[in-house]
């Protein structure tokens, strides 16, 4: 917009084209608001110029609903995908667990979505959704293809924006001034790092499958601006996301990735800019002898509290989004480690519940790399592997879980990963191994 010369009427173009992508859901193709939907799921600054219009604040309900109606118009199932009961049965136990915070909060029962704790249960299961709807409008390869280059356009936008705020400042050494979240607002620098790590590891999974010339400098290029956003960022976490994929996409595909990450630990102190060693190190803020820098013991503290208060009911917890209302530790409103927020929310109950649906989605790609017999579909597994990996990983410095700007795209993958499943004519079972299926997958569901 900006080129020419129409930079006032960014968001009054945005609207109106999800306006078009809505109506064209509907009376046209239902992949047209999932298109448009996943091109601005990162993009959550953007997202916020189109709070002044009518309906604008729920730009991604009202493009479901469009995809839903224009599905029921043409009378095409919602395809039960083998993760679909999975993703039902946590759904609803969150929000048992979300019921139970309100009874530990002595608040009204969450039914509204002027309920802050409601709004943010809502947000979370509705990805589960966006996964579902994949399934079931992307049925070809080639729409999946396309799916993916909007992706990628994406995530340029995102890192194209990031790199236009970081140009103008001082990057020779660290400084919280100097970070930034880029486009995705309330989720914060860390949040930008886990994205880039999960997406930059995956396009990484597909650049080990690439053979065209062009698909592969245009695979490097993206990476390229990942990793740089990623370094700038300055998460520790998010460095460390992207280092456990490389070695889980070393170990299953390109052994040199596991020579790239070797090299990295022995010389990272002679390849990095100065200002990302500063901040692995935090030599610009040195702690006394046996004490750990201010924000590694915030952290500890942080987690000290959890544990302190799992004491009260360890078994189930004290209900789903109720920590952050208790701001128990300064200003705080986040353990700083999802697993032990999850822990204490949902109890060892809740936990292992988790544990299991991310070890299952992360199998369903690694199926889709090891048993598929098309190179596209097993690019696509082994690149949902790595951000899997990757995901699990970031999420032990903070909720890189809940956060839709954050994971979006993990969500939509998964619906890809279980496009190609069907495609292929396999199922992943509850326990684990791959057999063929007989479903298609599997019939309607309500919608």
């Amino acid at each position: 917009m900006i080129h020419f010369g129409l930079e006032g009427y960014g968001a009054s173009t945005i609207y109106i084209a999800a306006v078009a992508a809505f109506l064209l859901s509907i009376v046209w193709r239902p992949s047209i608001g999932m298109y448009f939907l996943v091109l601005l799921l990162p993009l959550q600054t953007w997202r916020y110029r189109l709070h002044e219009y009518p309906l604008g604040t729920q730009f991604i309900d009202i493009l479901l609903l469009g995809i839903v109606l224009g599905m029921l118009l043409r009378r095409e199932r919602f395809e039960l995908q083998p993760l679909g009961p999975s993703l039902l049965f946590f759904a609803v136990f969150c929000y048992l667990s979300l019921c139970l915070g309100s009874l530990y909060l002595d608040a009204s029962l969450p039914f509204s979505l002027d309920d802050a704790r409601f709004s943010d249960w809502k947000n979370y299961v509705e990805m589960f959704f966006v996964s579902v709807l994949v399934v079931s409008v992307m049925k070809e390869t080639n729409q999946v293809r396309i799916l993916l280059i909007v992706m990628c356009v994406s995530f340029l936008l995102v890192n194209r924006s990031f790199y236009t705020t970081m140009s103008d400042r001082d990057l020779s050494h660290f400084s919280y001034d100097s970070r930034d979240t880029g486009p995705l607002g309330y989720a914060g620098e860390n949040g930008l790092a886990a994205f880039e790590a999960m997406f930059t590891a995956f396009l990484l999974g597909l650049y080990a499958f690439a053979r065209h010339v062009a698909v592969k400098l245009g695979l490097l290029g993206l990476i390229g601006t990942g990793i740089y956003c990623l370094l700038f960022s300055f998460s520790r976490g998010g460095y460390l996301g992207l280092l456990a994929a490389l070695v889980v996409l070393g170990i299953l595909r390109d052994r040199k990735l596991l020579l790239l990450v070797g090299g990295l630990l022995i010389a990272w102190q002679t390849v990095l800019p100065d200002a990302v060693q500063e901040r692995i190190t935090m030599t610009t803020e040195a702690a006394a002898p046996g004490e750990l820098e201010s924000s590694a013991q915030e952290r500890v503290e942080l987690w000290q509290d959890a544990f302190e208060l799992l004491g009260q009911n360890p078994v189930i917890g004290i209900g789903f989004g109720t920590y952050q209302a208790l701001k128990r530790v300064g200003p705080y409103s986040d353990t700083h480690n999802y697993y032990i927020k999850v822990l204490v929310e949902t109890g060892v109950v809740g936990l292992c519940v988790f544990l299991w649906l991310l070890l299952r989605m992360w199998r369903v790609g690694f199926v889709l790399y090891r048993t598929s017999v098309d190179v596209f579909w097993r690019a696509v597994g082994l690149g949902f592997t790595g951000l899997m990996t990757s995901a699990m990983v970031c999420n032990f410095f903070g909720d890189r879980w809940t956060y839709q700007q954050v994971d979006g795209f993990l969500w939509v993958l998964l619906g890809c990963v279980v496009r190609g499943l069907i495609l292929e004519g396999r199922e992943v079972s509850v326990a684990g191994e791959s057999r063929a299926s007989s479903l298609a997958v599997a019939g309607p569901v309500a919608a």
